[in-house]
């Protein structure tokens, strides 16, 4: 049944993007996809039914989504279209299966009138809000040329506050005239991000690794490593990349990485031991398992660590990382997580295949974060390299460039809390790459907060 609303804006609770579990084996993702249809009359019916060709698509393109073996994905759809009015055909609620969904979007008709965006976008947030999962993906996806009827209130504010409830905007431009200005002011993209285009043929491929960015963040989080997961015994060894080809620009990302995923991963240094490896033509001993019980003494030795800037010897690098691991407590999970932008120096001395065979024997398990865009013209051999050296094909994360391994309390959205103790704080805007003092409530609020300009500015900036 066609459930029909208007526009209008309530406040509700903000919820956490990123899913959070006690432990990461067997955890579930929870995803929400709202699609929303242009059904004004400048959409015309050919262009509306583009439209609904293009869910059909992407909706199929969705469900093959594949998960880690550690993971599983909850994937539910619903469908909006907007003119005058908004039509929520179906809801979260009555979702039940894929086929089910596809059909209801099908039976769609246009509405035919004027366009206002806004009443699209307080209904997908008031949705998403009331039927989404509390902790998962949010994402709205709205089709439009970006041209409102005058009287169509404007949609800034009511687009930064879906934002920082936690909902992700995708916008798709109806034809080659599009507003890109408000597309961009709907979605929060930069203005280097390129407008999306239904006549785009790449389009769902693009949107499927938009959304497979927004799933990885859960996995780089460990799905929210909570109190149990931190308090599961664990060894665990960083091998960094330090070659000239990271730079000492991402060199800094990877340290702030480390030092983040080390508060998430571990309540205190005697339950999840931690090495680290720098490594570049030479191997340095940055920690060992045994040598730092404070973490605040393994961050400042990773804040010391040296860029080293030449080769890339990761067989040497990896041996070295067993050998370190023979100080590993009997009968605990050793895991050791390699960071890299590049192949094997065919220089090195050790054999690549040989001592990723001596760390599967020893019951050790390689992740690797392997940092290369799909269009390097060496980049089906980088990634069989770190399909060689990960335990397992699910245990590979490959993402176009450093940023995406700054701290994650970077990419949240803006939250100032609803308690009323306030505080003066600094928040990283990703926008426009700079920091600005906000109000901080004092509870309930984002990760996204610092106590100074520079903390937050060493943090995430970009240089």
């Amino acid at each position: 049944m066609t459930q029909t609303v208007y526009g209008q804006r309530k406040k509700g609770p903000k919820p956490n993007l990123l899913a959070r579990k006690n432990d990461i084996r067997d955890a579930i993702c929870f995803i929400d996809v709202a699609f929303i249809l242009d059904s004004s009359e400048s959409s015309k019916i050919v262009l509306f039914d583009n439209q609904k060709d293009f869910v059909d698509s992407l909706s199929e393109r969705i469900f093959q989504l594949t998960p880690g073996r550690s993971l599983k994905y909850d994937i539910r759809l619903a469908a909006l279209q907007f003119s005058s009015s908004v039509q929520i055909d179906p809801p979260f609620s009555s979702w039940k299966d894929l086929p089910t969904f596809k059909q209801r979007v099908t039976s769609l008709n246009l509405i035919g009138q004027g366009t206002f965006s806004y009443y699209a976008i307080s209904n997908a947030t008031r949705l998403l809000k009331r039927e989404g999962r509390k902790d998962g993906v949010k994402v709205a996806l709205l089709m439009t040329d970006g041209i409102d009827h005058p009287k169509s209130p404007d949609v800034q504010s009511i687009s930064e506050d879906a934002r920082i409830s936690g909902i992700s905007f995708i916008t798709v431009g109806l034809s080659t005239v599009v507003n890109e200005a408000k597309l961009r002011l709907i979605s929060g993209d930069s203005s280097n991000e390129p407008v999306l285009l239904l006549s785009d043929p790449t389009l769902v491929d693009k949107i499927q690794e938009r959304l497979k960015e927004e799933i990885i963040k859960l996995i780089i989080e460990i799905c929210g490593c909570g109190p149990k997961c931190k308090e599961t015994p664990l060894e665990l060894v960083f091998v960094i990349d330090s070659s000239e080809s990271v730079g000492p620009e991402n060199f800094q990302i990877i340290q702030n990485f480390v030092k983040t995923l080390a508060d998430r991963v571990a309540l205190d240094l005697a339950t999840a031991r931690i090495g680290i490896i720098n490594y570049s033509h030479k191997v340095e001993k940055v920690a060992s398992l045994k040598q730092f019980s404070s973490k605040d003494d393994l961050k400042l030795a990773v804040d010391n660590m040296q860029y080293l800037g030449e080769g890339t010897y990761t067989a040497t690098a990896l041996q070295a990382a067993n050998d370190m691991f023979k100080e590993a407590r009997p009968g605990i999970k050793k895991v050791a997580l390699v960071i890299t932008d590049g192949q094997t120096d065919s220089r090195d001395k050790k054999k690549l295949a040989d001592v990723v065979k001596d760390a599967k024997d020893s019951n050790v398990e390689i992740f690797v974060i392997g940092v290369v865009k799909k269009g390097d013209p060496n980049f089906e051999i980088f990634h069989q390299e770190m399909n060689l050296i990960a335990t397992d094909p699910e245990h590979v994360y490959q993402f176009d460039d450093f940023f995406t391994l700054q701290d994650p309390r970077c990419e949240e959205a803006l939250k100032p809390g609803n308690c009323g103790d306030y505080v003066v704080r600094w928040y990283y805007d990703k926008q426009v790459n700079s920091c600005a003092r906000f109000w901080f409530s004092g509870c309930n609020g984002s990760g996204n907060r610092f106590h100074s300009e520079r903390e937050c500015q060493e943090t995430c900036l970009r240089r």
